[in-house]
């Protein structure tokens, strides 16, 4: 890693220092600037600050991108954004990666490691923020690497910002953007700005997106719709209060999958076999639920039924925030309080569920203030957080033989005091230093029963193919098949009135065996309550050097470190797991050059990864299937990232993005048993049991770090021709290449992801001076589908949920 800081030092040194024609305007060159490139102002470090002066690695997108490449969902930021990856398994869940950092998020309890905020308002659970829609924004900011201090709440692997356009005083508007496409997809979005007296301003905005699903069960569609109002008053030049709300409600079957194959254990190991399924087909076809009839599900090894309900989604997100400053002789005071809920049930198939449920009620309270100003040569941000999250989920996760129910009430309380100095030591040379205290305290007060429904007796008296078949376990009828029940009294009672195991059965607060009245299998409820709480506490700090190699180049090194709460969770006899920590060595340099019509981004990175929080199917020393968080070994992160744009002409614009990245786990080791044990790395024996089955030690030392390709690479081209004086014809390529990538724990075959290209297109006709536009899009010019999630099911089958098909449409915008 020296000899990459290093090379990566001399080169921006060397762009910096080299001779820049224009570099100072005369006044002839100034009526030639409106061809430069555009400054994009960002507020990651808590201040507006042009993204080129920012010394951190950033990416930030603008609202008019947001809308050009089409990015109304948070799944498509990776268009703008090659170190980012957004993925959604099922239900309400989302989980997001930056250059490997992240975690596979199945549960709502599950902090991310990349830290969502709205409007400046740190978020607890992603799909807060990434169901809400994605419209009239000012920009998304992608921030990459460890944010311990100005954004320190779990920020192991980055932040991503997500800022609405803001009201703006003295001025009366409108505007609208209206597009159609193929899947009947209809997106509509617009805004309004009053001037309602000389120091106030209102802005209300709104959406509606839909779109059919993109497989054909229905699933993978889009019907989401949202309101925005935000009221600014500035009634001096001391004083400024914002007040939001917004209001989010996302329907529809939701996000879907198709079945892979399926793995069938033998005396060698697993062998696969194919569905012969493409990736739009979806779990609730006829074809796909025929299929399905044909597989046989552990640990009872009957064939499976047809999917008993429709898949759906039904949330709610909604919250009021604020943000008041106050300029004073020390600093401005900032402070930002907020409130934010979300409520909803969605049925979904998952990795082959049949079927799980959802339903989740999540409140969150948060205050932020901070104050910033400056004395003598030092530049200060001082400031506070306090967070108070309450989650109430009732869930079950259907699997036919095995009947998972949750319920729980989990709780976070969280504040933390922080600190930044920038030191100018001169006009040219700044450092940086800062500090975090944060102090989590997590409660989790909940309860989970499996109900598992084995061939013949318990472990290890348990009957497994072939001799499962003649015991009659694969026989029609010879087996239940569980109903989506919530309650373990309601499950009880459906099995006795549905005559399976004894009538006057009832549910006790304890584990209990229910033989099966025809003798062919045995019923096991565990009963694992979880009552547990703790505290975690951590001093984050961040060290940083910044240069002015010119007036528009700038020279940046920095250490930083990051830290994500442990936590409770409902897997029996695994209840918690530990924090988790990144320190990240960052040496970078920004460039603008030749008149502002060059700009070149270097960044190299090291980071190293300590006790990194994973989640993947395993059992307990019962043999029971559990879904567990715990923590992994170490890893090692380096890479590089050049960003480069070229204005060639005022009305011609290149740009490329590469990011190279070896992400690599020094240490993992994941423990399972058989029927669980489908694993691609080398394995030892640990001496222990579970259900009667020896444990098994899987290294997976050396493997990569999930969604960490090798390279990606981002190119696109803009073409402006005047069309007289009022017209213009915009044409715009991107196309992306995406390397080799792993998408779950397991490294089997089926998950890893293969390279690829992807390439959208847009031709617009728009008026010179901005007040509308007519265009055509074509995204996804390959018309491929591609693995965007694989899931190795827990009853033996390979799914995965896969990015969009070819889409197409014209788009209509306006502004008054």
């Amino acid at each position: 890693m020296r000899s990459l800081l290093l090379a990566t030092t001399a080169i921006a040194g060397m762009m910096a220092t080299a001779p820049t024609p224009g570099l100072t305007q005369t006044a002839d060159q100034g009526a030639q600037a409106s061809a430069g490139l555009d400054e994009i102002v960002v507020t990651a470090q808590r201040k507006s600050e042009s993204a080129q002066k920012a010394a951190i690695a950033i990416d930030a997108v603008t609202g008019d991108t947001l809308v050009q490449q089409g990015i109304s969902k948070a799944e498509d930021i990776t268009k703008s954004v090659p170190a980012i990856t957004i993925t959604n398994g099922g239900g309400s869940n989302t989980s997001i990666f930056i250059r490997g950092v992240g975690n596979i998020t199945s549960s709502s309890y599950n902090d991310p490691a990349v830290t969502p905020s709205y409007d400046g308002v740190v978020l607890g659970r992603a799909a807060g923020a990434f169901g809400s829609a994605f419209y009239d924004l000012a920009r998304v900011e992608v921030l990459k690497g460890p944010q311990g201090i100005l954004y320190g709440r779990n920020a192991t692997g980055g932040a991503v910002n997500i800022i609405p356009a803001r009201p703006e005083l003295g001025r009366n508007g409108a505007g609208f953007n209206v597009s159609f496409g193929n899947y009947d997809a209809v997106n509509v979005d617009g805004y309004l700005n009053l001037a309602t007296s000389d120091t106030s301003a209102l802005r209300l905005a709104a959406t509606r997106q839909v779109h059919d699903g993109y497989n054909r069960d229905g699933s993978d569609d889009l019907k989401r719709t949202g309101l925005r109002g935000q009221f600014l008053i500035e009634p001096s030049d001391d004083i400024s209060l914002r007040i939001g709300a917004d209001w989010t409600k996302v329907g529809g079957v939701g996000p879907g999958g198709s079945y892979i194959g399926a793995y069938t254990p033998g005396p060698s190991g697993y062998t696969f076999t194919p569905s012969g399924f493409d990736g739009s087909e979806g779990f609730n076809t006829d074809a796909a639920n025929a299929y399905r009839q044909t597989l046989i599900g552990a640990p009872g090894f009957g064939f499976l039924n047809a999917m008993n309900q429709d898949a759906s989604t039904d949330f709610t997100y909604w919250g009021i925030n604020a943000e008041l400053n106050w300029k004073t002789d020390i600093g401005t005071f900032t402070l930002v309080p907020a409130f934010r809920k979300s409520t909803g049930e969605s049925y979904f198939y998952g990795p082959a569920f049949n079927t799980a449920y959802n339903a989740e009620t999540d409140k969150q309270y948060s205050l932020e203030a901070r104050l910033a100003g400056s004395v003598g040569m030092m530049d200060y941000v001082l400031g506070g957080f306090y967070f108070n999250e309450t989650i109430d989920a009732q869930n079950e996760y259907n699997q036919e033989f095995v009947l998972p129910i949750q319920s729980y009430t989990h709780k976070t309380k969280s504040w933390a005091a922080f600190g930044q100095l920038t030191a100018h030591v001169s006009d040219r040379f700044r450092l940086v230093g800062g500090a975090r205290y944060t102090r989590d305290k997590k409660s989790m007060d909940g309860i989970i029963n499996n109900f598992i429904t084995f061939c013949g007796g318990l472990p290890p008296a348990n009957i497994t193919p072939p001799a499962s078949f003649a015991a009659g376990c694969a026989a029609p009828n010879g087996l239940p098949r569980y109903p989506n029940l919530l309650t373990t009294g309601d499950t009880v009672n459906w099995l006795a009135s549905n005559g399976w195991i004894a009538a006057g059965s009832t549910d006790q607060a304890n584990p209990q065996v229910f033989p099966l009245l025809n003798g062919v299998g045995t019923i096991l409820k565990t009963y694992n309550p979880v009552v547990d709480s703790g505290t975690y506490s951590r001093v984050t700090w961040k060290a940083s050097a910044e240069f002015d190699l010119g007036p528009a180049n700038l020279l940046y090194a920095t250490v930083e470190t990051g830290y994500r709460a442990g936590g409770f969770q409902l897997a029996e006899g695994k209840s918690s797991y530990d924090p988790e920590f990144i320190t990240a060595y960052t040496v970078g340099s920004k460039n603008r050059f030749f008149n502002n019509r060059v700009q070149l981004n270097v960044e190299g990175f090291y980071w190293k990864y300590k006790d990194q929080q994973i989640t993947y199917f395993t059992v307990d020393t019962s043999g029971t299937l559990i879904n567990s968080n715990e923590n992994a070994g170490k890893s090692t992160i380096k890479g590089f990232d050049v960003d480069a744009i070229v204005k060639a002409t005022p009305t011609t614009t290149l740009n490329a993005k590469v990011q190279y990245l070896k992400a690599t786990y020094d240490d993992l080791h994941l423990y399972t048993a058989s029927p669980r044990d489908n694993i691609a790395c080398p394995f030892t024996l640990t001496g222990a049991t579970a259900g009667g089955a020896p444990v098994k030690d899987f290294n997976c030392s050396g493997k990569p770090l999930l969604y960490s390709p090798k390279w990606t690479v981002n190119l696109g081209a803009e073409q402006v021709v005047p069309l007289g004086r009022s017209l213009e014809l915009v044409g715009n390529v991107a196309t992306a290449w995406r390397d080799d990538q792993w998408g779950a724990f397991e490294y089997l075959d089926f998950e890893h992801i293969r390279a690829y290209w992807q390439t959208d297109l847009n031709l617009t006709l728009r008026a010179s001076d901005g007040g509308w536009s007519l265009g055509a899009f074509l995204y996804n010019l390959e018309n491929k589908r591609r693995i965007a999630t694989p899931q190795r099911s827990p009853i033996g089958m390979a799914v995965a949920r896969y990015t969009a098909p070819q889409t197409y449409g014209v788009r209509f915008s306006a502004n008054f």
